[in-house]
């Protein structure tokens, strides 16, 4: 069972990791005038990614993980909707929204390097380590935003940085991933 749902993420991750690579590289090619039906498109993705979590959820077990799960998924359902009514005022929500998901992630990736990977004797946890501080790094610099008055290099900035994530992320399942079944 603990191996099925082992697979089960392997893929979870392989399909975000491939889908945030997409969003990073269309937000570094796309025209300038193009910012307004990223942010729609964005808007949209954000709510559809709520409502399949909250369709995981009516369909899954109900334990605690799973209820602050469903929570999450409503907030993120309304900063979709919120994203999709402001239009050009979203861009400091964005920053705070970006920053903060990526010093989660560099944290909670750092501790599973430090915690799992160097303890079961990875020879590659101190790259999870440094990929982890760097993506703690990114999300404080997007915090910071020093682009907020130019929507065009900002959308920039958060497609390198999310391309950057999602390159992360498959380096850690490549790195980490080789489980041996007992």
């Amino acid at each position: 069972m603990l191996f099925d749902v082992l697979d089960k993420l392997r893929q979870q991750t392989v399909i975000s990791s491939v889908l945030l690579m997409v969003l990073g590289l269309f937000m570094l090619i796309v025209p300038e005038k193009y910012d307004g039906t990223i942010v729609n498109v964005l808007g949209y993705v954000v709510v559809l990614l709520g409502s399949v979590m909250v369709w995981d959820f009516i369909g899954g077990k109900k334990k605690l993980a799973d209820c602050i799960i469903f929570t999450c998924a409503l907030l993120l359902i309304l900063l979709g909707i919120y994203i999709l009514i402001s239009g050009d005022d979203i861009l400091k929500v964005l920053s705070v929204l970006f920053g903060i998901l990526l010093m989660i992630d560099g944290l909670h990736s750092g501790l599973h390097a430090w915690m799992y990977a160097r303890r079961s004797g990875r020879k590659w946890w101190g790259i999870l380590l440094f990929l982890s501080i760097l993506l703690f790094v990114a999300g404080i610099v997007i915090l910071n935003n020093p682009w907020w008055h130019t929507s065009h290099s900002f959308l920039k900035v958060i497609g390198g940085v999310v391309l950057f994530a999602a390159v992360t992320g498959v380096v850690r399942l490549i790195l980490v991933w080789p489980i041996r079944k007992a």
